[in-house]
């Protein structure tokens, strides 16, 4: 009989390596699930009117599974936003970078604000429920003062904001920098009220806007916030070559 049909012992590994993994899976489930009843609840009360109790209820855990994995309610917003800011930030810094290569001296403020804001309206705007709640999450946090458990750290999203503000001084060099910061600020609470979708617009036009429609919302802020780029005024400031 050859060694190749001989049966070798069972050492008992794989039952333990299931058993392992299947506890994983569990842990990984549970951990999504609280972190999904937690973007819902921040996203409809904001941060400060959710406890922890509501979080565990929400998500069929006890709360001391939420501390465990979590530690506190700001450990859980923070998780909240990590778990879809790489995706939302890869999504931008790829479609910034490949305007910026297919564009290469030939940049324009409308093509540029496009670029930046395309990703954002796509992947939360028309996404699943969880990236719309994730969507007025980050309204609610842009809209208010920050809570004092949150801290005032950095965001996820600095370095693509950075990255942003980057190549529109590549295509406003005359500008200021504040004033292109400032620009961005602006342009960043457009973006707020559009992912709270409080429906205000709505009754104020009588109708005639509809603050969900995520494709005519990103067309109105790419010709306002494109033009608005190239109608800056250059720097005064600049010393006299």
């Amino acid at each position: 009989m050859s060694k190749s049909m001989i049966a070798k012992p069972d050492t008992g590994t794989a039952g333990p390596s299931r058993r392992r993994r299947r506890q994983a899976d569990r842990r990984e489930e549970s951990r999504e699930r609280i972190l999904d009843a937690a973007e819902a609840l921040f996203a409809g009360a904001g941060f400060e009117a959710v406890s922890m109790r509501q979080i565990a209820t929400e998500s069929g855990v006890d709360t001391a599974l939420i501390h465990y994995y979590f530690g506190t309610k700001a450990g859980v917003i923070d998780a909240v936003l990590e778990r879809r800011a790489d995706m939302v930030n890869a999504r931008r810094t790829a479609s910034l970078d490949a305007y910026a290569r297919e564009q290469a001296g030939q940049m324009t403020g409308p093509g540029l604000v496009r670029a930046y804001l395309e990703p954002t309206f796509s992947f939360i705007l028309d996404g699943t429920p969880g990236h719309r709640h994730y969507g007025a999450v980050i309204a609610r946090l842009n809209s208010a003062p920050i809570p004092a458990e949150i801290g005032h750290d950095a965001s996820p999203f600095d370095a693509v904001t950075q990255r942003f503000v980057e190549l529109l001084r590549e295509v406003r060099p005359d500008c200021a920098l504040a004033d292109l910061y400032w620009f961005y600020h602006m342009m960043s609470g457009a973006i707020t009220l559009s992912l709270a979708q409080t429906g205000r617009i709505d009754h104020l036009s009588g109708g005639l806007c509809n603050s969900a429609d995520a494709a005519t919302i990103l067309e109105r802020m790419c010709e306002v916030f494109g033009q608005g780029i190239e109608a800056l005024p250059a720097s005064t400031d600049r010393p006299a070559p």
